[in-house]
C-alpha cells in the first residue's frame, strides 16, 4: 500500500510538471505572437524557451505515456495469444525498452558533460538544461516501464486514468 501511494504520488508529479512545462510553453509562445505582431518588437528569448519547453515535454510526456500504456503498440498479439502468452510478451517488449533506456541515460550523462560549459545563443543558459530532459525523461520512463512490467508479472494491470 505504502509503495502504491508512493507512485501515486509519483504520477501526480509527472502530471503537474507536464501541466505547468505546458503552461509555460503557451504564455511564452503567446508573448513572443503579442510582441511580434501587435507591438512590432520581437522578444529574441522566447522561441529558444518554447523550444527547450517542447523539449522537455516530449521527453517527460513520453515518461508519462509508458505509465498509462498510451503509445502506439501492437493490438494484434493482445488478441491472437493467450492470456500467459500475452504478459510474457509485455515483460519481453518491457526488458528491450529498458535496455534501450539504459544506453539513452548512459550517454544522456556522458552529453551533458561534453555540453555543460555551452551557451545557448540567446537565453545565454548553460546548455546543460535542455540536454537534461533526454536522460530524467528515459530514467522516468524506466520508472514507468518497470512498473508495467512488475503488473504484467503479477497478472494486474495499472489503472489508466490520469489524474492531477
Amino acid at each position: 500500500m505504502f509503495v502504491r501511494n508512493c507512485f501515486e504520488v509519483f504520477d501526480r508529479c509527472i502530471n503537474w510538471f507536464l501541466a505547468l512545462l505546458m503552461a509555460a510553453m503557451v504564455v511564452i509562445i503567446a508573448a513572443q505572437v503579442w510582441y511580434r505582431f501587435i507591438h512590432n518588437d520581437p522578444l529574441s528569448w522566447s522561441e529558444e524557451a518554447g523550444r527547450y519547453l517542447f523539449v522537455w515535454i516530449s521527453f517527460v510526456g513520453a515518461a508519462a505515456g509508458v505509465r498509462y500504456q498510451v503509445h502506439l503498440g501492437i493490438d494484434l498479439m493482445d488478441k491472437l495469444l493467450p492470456p500467459n502468452a500475452y504478459r510474457y510478451a509485455i515483460v519481453v517488449v518491457n526488458l528491450i525498452i529498458q535496455i534501450f533506456l539504459l544506453v539513452i541515460i548512459y550517454w544522456g550523462f556522458k552529453i551533458l558533460g561534453i555540453i555543460q560549459f555551452q551557451e545557448s545563443p540567446s537565453m545565454n543558459i548553460s546548455m546543460r538544461y535542455p540536454y537534461m530532459a533526454v536522460p530524467v525523461g528515459s530514467i522516468l520512463m524506466l520508472i514507468n516501464s518497470l512498473r508495467v512490467m512488475v503488473a504484467a508479472i503479477q497478472n494486474r494491470t495499472l489503472d489508466r486514468e490520469v489524474r492531477i
